[in-house]
């Protein structure tokens, strides 16, 4: 009898292992493959994408997206009111989390990540790199944002990417409108800061708003005014005026429209180059010609601003 209990505790002992050690298999089985974050509007698009009541108020939330492997992921977001002079809400805001099933296709040669949960609308982002992603409507255009923030996505510990310069070529194409203008505020990036002869010690973002204008007869792209208020460093409104130009091309994409920036200054200063996604949205690039992972709070985004 002592014998068969010996036997019977054995065997009990073995299934708790071996149920233990798949369920620790199934768990290391679903890693993180990358984790991104984001504070965006809380509007009325936005809103349908996560099914946000309407009588819930709020203007901004904030992402904490983690894809995982092999294709599930997890989605808490956070939206309501911000409270002022911070980079918080003001009481009542509310989380929520999704999770569910991310897949990855083709759309007009561009990657597109697809996030489908129950119960829930489908979530779509273009891929701009490893390090970047963008919201999209139910229509796939890109999600136009405010000069406060951007429907960018950016990933938490950014890799580094190899270099997306092309021998890019200036193309001769029309704007159509007397001047353009975009918002967007920015992480502290060292060349923009330094066309206002700055530097990014005590730098906290920046506030950017771009002025494109065209040649009155031909349309054709003419000069610009950038202008910068350093947050963190005082109120000083910096003006930047310049040229620009369209170019066409990089490694990873040869039809990109580019808009250059040429500025007009004594010191030579480091143009810089816009990845034009949409006539409403452009992405600042690195000086290798990529995208740029911002911060839980801004990205390198520029949304154009409606007449």
């Amino acid at each position: 009898m002592k014998k068969v209990n010996r036997f019977f505790s054995l065997c009990v002992i073995t299934i708790c292992l071996t149920i233990s050690s798949c369920a620790q298999t199934s768990r290391d089985s679903s890693r993180a493959l990358a984790s991104f974050e984001a504070t965006t509007p809380c509007d009325e698009v936005s809103r349908s994408l996560l099914n946000i009541p309407a009588l819930d108020k709020a203007v901004m939330m904030k992402w904490a997206l983690t894809l995982l492997t092999p294709t599930s992921y997890k989605l808490i977001y956070t939206y309501g009111m911000d409270k002022a002079n911070t980079r918080g809400f003001s009481e009542g805001a509310i989380t929520k989390e999704q999770t569910g099933k991310w897949t990855r296709s083709k759309y007009k040669s561009t990657e597109i990540y697809t996030l489908t949960a129950d119960n829930a609308p489908t979530l779509t982002f273009l891929k701009l790199n490893e390090n970047v992603l963008h919201l999209l409507d139910a229509n796939k255009n890109l999600m136009v944002g405010n000069g406060a923030w951007s429907y960018t996505l950016n990933r938490i510990n950014p890799i580094t990417l190899s270099s997306n310069e092309a021998a890019s070529q200036k193309v001769e194409e029309t704007v159509g409108t007397d001047s353009i203008v975009f918002d967007g505020r920015m992480p502290c990036y060292a060349p923009l800061l330094a066309l206002s002869g700055k530097t990014t010690a005590g730098c906290n973002l920046v506030k950017c708003r771009i002025i494109l204008f065209s040649d009155n007869n031909s349309q054709a792209p003419s000069s610009l005014k950038l202008y910068s208020i350093h947050v963190g460093t005082g109120g000083t409104r910096y003006l930047t005026t310049g040229k620009w130009i369209i170019a066409r091309g990089t490694k990873t994409d040869p039809s990109s429209t580019l808009y250059e920036l040429q500025f007009n200054s004594e010191q030579k200063q480091q143009n810089l180059v816009l990845l034009k996604g949409d006539d409403n949205v452009l992405f600042l690039l690195d000086s290798q010609m990529n995208c740029m992972a911002g911060n839980d709070y801004c990205s390198f985004t520029l949304n154009r601003v409606k007449k």
